[in-house]
């Protein structure tokens, strides 16, 4: 049974893990491993701290050491470095599992590859930004209604023609 286990944990679309309750690695799975191209011994000399990105280092370990002393559901989002060198989002979860008397007894994790997902919000936000210029740069009152009548946008020449800083969906605030 613990050979079907590990082919099933190994065979997993993410990078799994377990932990102490103390949060210090137990285990890592072959994905794990072969994405990172760290080996089991690389992990306890150098950590797995090595393959996050610098910029996200200190957050990842504020917030995984926040899960550990709550002993509850955790997720963050920080870059991990692929055996190639190369940097993608991922997306870091962890799960405790408890004793009756309520103490964590082990963390169970997965890291999941987000890098499409945030390029594709950074691009919709880029699109918004670029609307909201276009529509800003207008020398005429725009609006954006839903289709049940709200307003849901108004540029600037709109707010300056009725005197409002900004308008909300019940009631104009006047400056």
């Amino acid at each position: 049974m613990d050979n079907d286990l590990g082919q099933i944990v190994d065979a997993l679309p993410g990078l799994v893990w377990t932990a102490h309750p103390d949060g210090s690695v137990e285990f890592l799975n072959a994905r794990w491993l072969e994405y990172t191209g760290l080996t089991r011994d690389d992990v306890s000399t150098v950590g797995w701290e090595s393959v996050i990105h610098v910029d996200d280092l200190a957050k990842v370990l504020t917030t995984w050491e926040s899960i550990c002393t709550s002993g509850k559901l955790g997720e963050m989002e920080a870059r991990l470095r692929r055996h190639d060198g190369q940097y993608r989002w991922f997306s870091f979860r962890a799960s405790p599992i408890l004793n009756a008397l309520g103490e964590v007894i082990r963390w169970y994790g997965i890291n999941t590859d987000i890098q499409d997902r945030r390029a594709a919000e950074e691009a919709q936000f880029a699109t918004e930004e670029r609307f909201r210029m276009i529509v800003e740069g207008l020398p005429a009152l725009v609006t954006l209604m839903s289709p049940a009548g709200e307003l849901e946008f108004a540029n600037r020449h709109v707010l300056e023609y009725f005197g409002v800083r900004f308008l909300c969906a019940t009631r104009p605030v006047t400056s």
